[in-house]
C-alpha cells in the first residue's frame, strides 16, 4: 500500500513537473525573445517653441493647456496594456541616463498637423491629422537609429464651420483619448511588432519630395508647398514602414534637415540628434494632379482623381539605381447634387497617398500589388524587374 502511494506520488511530481514546462516554457520564449530594450522617455517635440507654434498650431495650444504629465501617463498605460512583442521597454526616467552605456531611448515625436474643412451642401466635412513618429535614438552617441511614422486622423461632418476651439477639440481627442484612432492606441499598434536594427542591417530613408510644375500650380496656396513637402515625405515614410515592417531614418526635410534633428521633451531638456548616413534613398517627385467628370446625372456625378508621380531608389555611395518609375493611381468621388463646392485639392491629396500606399505594398510585395503594377504605364518587363530589384533591396532593410 505504502508503495503505490509512494509511486503514485512520483508520477503526480513528474506530472506536475511537465505541465510547470508547458506553462513556464511560452513565457521563457517570450521573455528570451524580448533582447532588445529600450527606455520609454516619453512625449517629444521635434523643433523649438516658435517652430512648434508654427506647423502644429492646435496641437501646441492643447498641450500647453493640457499638459505633457497626463499624456505621457495615458502613453505609458498603453505600451504595458499592449506592449511589444520584441521590445522590452524600461519605465525609468532618461536623466538617470550618464551616456557612459549605450542604450537606447524611444520618445514619441510631434511633427505636424493639417486641418481641412470642406462644404458639403449645408455641412461641412472636416478633417484633422497629426503627424508624429516613433523615435528611438542612441543616447550616448545621440543619434538615430529608427524611426516609425505615425498619422492620427479623424474626419466628421458637422452642421456649422468649426472655429479653431472645435479644432482643438478633436486634436486633444486624438492625443488624450482612448479610441482606436488615437496617439495611445495608434503608438501600440505601430510598435507592437518593431524591432530595432543591427549594424548589418541596411539604413533606408526618404530624401525628399519635389513637386513639377503642373503639380505646383494645383497648389491652393504657392505657400503650401515646403510643408506639404515635408507632410508628402512623412506619409511616404509612413506607408513604407507599416507595410515592409521596416523602421526608417526620419526622412530628410522638415525638421530633419542637414543629417540632425532635435527632440525637446517635458522636463525641458534639448538634444540634437544626429541622423546616420542611409545605405538607400527613396526620391519621389509628382509630377500631375488631375480630375474630370466621368459620369453626371441630374442626382449626382461621379469624378475621376488621378496622381501621377515617379519613384526613384538609389544608393548614394555607388549612384547605383535599383528603381526609378513613373506610377500612377486613380479615384473616384461620388458627389451629389447639393454638394455646392468640390474640395478637388483634398481628393488629389488623398488619391496621392493612396498611390504611395500602392508604391510600398509593391516594394512589400502585398499581396494586391500586381493589379496596381499591371495598371502602370509603360510598366512591363523594365517595371517587373526593378520592382522585383526593390524588394530584394527591402530584405536587406529588416
Amino acid at each position: 500500500m505504502y508503495s503505490r502511494t509512494k509511486s503514485a506520488s512520483r508520477a503526480f511530481a513528474r506530472l506536475l513537473a511537465c505541465a510547470l514546462c508547458v506553462a513556464v516554457w511560452p513565457m521563457a520564449v517570450q521573455a528570451a525573445d524580448k533582447s532588445q530594450q529600450a527606455y520609454w522617455a516619453g512625449f517629444a517635440y521635434t523643433a523649438d517653441a516658435a517652430a512648434v507654434q508654427a506647423t502644429t498650431p492646435h496641437a501646441h495650444a492643447v498641450l500647453e493647456r493640457r499638459g505633457l504629465v497626463p499624456l505621457n501617463q495615458t502613453l505609458a498605460q498603453s505600451l504595458k496594456r499592449r506592449a511589444p512583442a520584441h521590445l522590452e521597454l524600461i519605465d525609468q526616467p532618461v536623466a538617470m541616463l550618464d551616456g557612459t552605456t549605450s542604450a537606447t531611448v524611444l520618445a514619441a515625436a510631434l511633427d505636424r498637423e493639417l486641418v481641412s474643412v470642406e462644404p458639403i451642401g449645408d455641412q461641412y466635412k472636416v478633417l484633422v491629422e497629426v503627424a508624429l513618429q516613433a523615435l528611438f535614438f542612441d543616447f550616448r552617441e545621440r543619434q538615430v537609429i529608427a524611426s516609425y511614422p505615425l498619422t492620427l486622423q479623424r474626419i466628421d461632418v458637422q452642421d456649422y464651420r468649426p472655429d479653431n476651439d472645435d479644432i482643438d477639440a478633436i486634436v486633444a481627442d486624438l492625443l488624450y483619448g482612448g479610441a482606436d484612432t488615437s496617439l495611445s492606441q495608434v503608438l501600440a499598434a505601430s510598435l507592437a511588432q518593431a524591432r530595432l536594427p543591427d549594424a548589418a542591417v541596411r539604413r533606408l530613408q526618404v530624401g525628399g519630395v519635389t513637386l513639377s510644375d503642373a503639380a505646383r500650380a494645383k497648389l491652393p496656396d504657392p505657400k503650401w508647398e515646403a510643408p506639404l513637402r515635408a507632410t508628402l515625405a512623412h506619409e511616404l515614410s509612413k506607408t513604407l514602414s507599416s507595410n515592409t515592417g521596416v523602421g526608417l531614418l526620419p526622412p530628410a526635410s522638415g525638421q530633419a534637415i542637414g543629417g540632425a534633428m532635435a527632440a525637446r521633451f517635458a522636463d525641458g531638456k534639448v538634444y540634437q540628434l544626429k541622423i546616420p548616413e542611409p545605405d538607400y534613398v527613396i526620391q519621389l517627385q509628382v509630377d500631375a494632379l488631375k480630375n474630370g467628370v466621368i459620369e453626371e446625372t441630374p442626382a449626382m456625378k461621379t469624378m475621376l482623381f488621378g496622381a501621377f508621380f515617379t519613384a526613384k531608389v538609389s544608393e548614394p555611395f555607388s549612384g547605383k539605381v535599383y528603381f526609378e518609375q513613373p506610377l500612377r493611381k486613380g479615384a473616384t468621388k461620388v458627389v451629389p447634387v447639393t454638394q455646392w463646392q468640390v474640395d478637388q485639392w483634398s481628393a488629389s491629396y488623398e488619391t496621392l497617398l493612396a498611390g504611395f500606399d500602392a508604391f510600398a505594398g509593391a516594394a512589400a510585395k502585398r499581396a494586391d500589388s500586381r493589379a496596381w503594377l499591371d495598371e502602370q504605364k509603360p510598366g512591363g518587363r523594365p517595371l517587373q524587374q526593378q520592382t522585383q530589384a526593390l524588394q530584394e533591396l527591402i530584405k536587406s532593410c529588416r
